[in-house]
């Protein structure tokens, strides 16, 4: 049974052989680091990196350290980071990646399951073909005599069985599938020859969207403005993904949208309810906020005012809800306010 000690902890153990080689204890834990990485990368919004190192905050919290290994059979404990800290009863980046190793690895351990099923699990197709290879890598063969089992937060270890490891095959060999998104941004740029798209500073970074034909004078008028696309995201080249519209009803202007998500240092938490807000360009800036609430953040890049407002949630959730602090009465109001938004987590564990 997982306890908040545990919360951080791996296990993992290669047995069935007399003769184990470091190596391959070595590449088994670096799998295992890979996958826990690209994981925290996962959940703190960065985009699937093709290449390159993870940046710091990635591995600040979610490198494996040694807490115990024994010899003869292989087995070693792990933990991540013990820098984190936790809202409440939530979870930090790295227990959510640890959680998240732990229900892929089950998934990939039961009966073949279709990959949307993963996307349940990491809602980004390039980020879960990324994680099959580092699962691929790891797995024992199919007529190998080592056993690999893999324990999660204190509970009992999963064994990976060799004959799972072509259905695991199988599914890193299968082309992504289409699927549905939605982005909020202002669209700067305009191509209305052969390609047809447009160009899109986004709340997910810079996108191009592409239109159908029959709808090229409706995305004209929507160039310079503050929009909402909603559409599908399909393969281009080179593992590139492109948004794709077919109606007017995919374009929907707007100056306001919604905050989703509360970030702290160490972790991102997504709010009970979304905050609402407005958006305006001035000097090349973009600038978002929430008058209510007092919040303000202006750059050129979309993706980062949303980081930024994310921050400035935490910091106003520190001040007011996370205090011991006598508040005055409009203090009091705001801490209900934010209550209401975020939930009730006093204190920091």
């Amino acid at each position: 049974m997982e306890t908040p000690k545990d919360k951080g902890k791996i296990s993992l153990s290669i047995d069935g052989e007399k003769k184990i080689p470091v190596l391959d204890v070595a590449n088994a834990i670096q799998n295992l680091q890979n996958i826990i990485y690209n994981l925290g990368d996962y959940y703190f919004e960065n985009p699937c990196r093709e290449a390159g190192d993870f940046p710091q905050d990635v591995k600040k919290y979610c490198t494996l350290l040694f807490t115990d290994i024994e010899m003869g059979s292989v087995h070693a404990d792990l933990q991540i980071s013990n820098e984190q800290t936790a809202l409440g009863e939530s979870r930090t980046i790295g227990e959510r990646s640890i959680v998240a190793t732990r229900d892929l690895l089950e998934a990939l351990s039961k009966k073949d399951i279709p990959k949307e099923e993963l996307y349940d699990i990491v809602n980004d197709p390039h980020r879960v073909n990324k994680l099959l290879r580092e699962f691929y890598a790891m797995w024992p063969d199919e007529h190998s005599k080592r056993i690999l089992s893999i324990g999660f937060q204190g509970n009992s270890q999963i064994q990976l069985k060799g004959f799972r490891k072509e259905s695991i095959k199988k599914l890193l060999h299968k082309p992504i599938e289409e699927y549905e998104k939605e982005i909020f941004g202002w669209i700067f740029g305009i191509n209305i020859g052969q390609s047809k798209k447009i160009t899109v500073e986004s709340n997910q970074g810079k996108i191009y969207c592409y239109f159908d034909p029959e709808i090229k004078d409706w995305v004209q008028e929507h160039l310079g403005k503050f929009v909402v696309l909603r559409g599908t995201m399909k393969p281009i080249h080179k593992g590139n993904f492109g948004l794709f519209i077919d109606s007017e009803d995919s374009i929907e202007q707007t100056c306001y949208y919604t905050l989703d998500n509360m970030s702290s240092p160490d972790r991102i938490m997504e709010l009970k309810n979304k905050v609402p807000i407005e958006f305006m360009l001035e000097d090349e800036l973009f600038i978002g906020s929430n008058d209510e609430l007092g919040l303000f953040a202006m750059n050129t890049r979309m993706k980062d005012i949303f980081k930024e407002l994310e921050e400035q949630l935490f910091i106003l959730y520190q001040e007011y809800v996370l205090t011991d602090d006598e508040l005055s009465k409009s203090g009091q109001l705001l801490r209900e306010r934010l209550i209401s938004i975020v939930g009730d987590s006093r204190g920091l564990i």
